[in-house]
């Protein structure tokens, strides 16, 4: 997906994903208990750069709605810096392994949270259509 749609759902990708984990959707098996507060510390590093400060030490869900509150209320500052990092093909940062493009930092976020805001909407659908569970093995039973 080009990085400007990814941009624009965003908003949209964040209220996905915190339906789907404060929703009876299983997903204890997944890993989204580390890598979303994870992913959400990289977004905010970006955005830090940029004189935005976001800080949540909480877990998993609970951070992302700490993030989509922040969000709302500096939508139209932290839209601006996201428009102005994926404008600036020559924009450095330094991370913990080393210099990265700010620019492909951003990217990464965004196609995290839109990837993971599909997997859990396509989790959702299935659950609501009551499909079988996958991968049953008959030696488990």
């Amino acid at each position: 997906m080009e990085a400007a749609a990814l941009y624009f759902r965003f908003k949209d990708n964040l209220a996905t994903i915190i339906g789907a984990l404060n929703s009876p959707l299983e997903v204890r098996s997944m890993p989204y208990n580390i890598s979303i507060p994870l992913e959400v510390e990289l977004f905010a590093d970006i955005m830090r750069l940029h004189g935005l400060q976001f800080n949540s030490d909480k877990q998993a869900a609970a951070r992302l709605q700490d993030l989509q509150q922040w969000y709302a209320q500096h939508e139209e500052s932290i839209n601006q810096i996201m428009h102005r990092v994926l404008e600036d093909k020559k924009a450095m940062m330094k991370t913990a392994t080393g210099v990265v493009l700010q620019k492909e930092m951003l990217i990464r976020r965004l196609e995290y949270f839109n990837e993971t805001a599909h997997t859990l909407q396509v989790m959702m659908t299935q659950q609501q259509l009551h499909s079988p569970k996958h991968f049953v093995y008959p030696f488990l039973n």
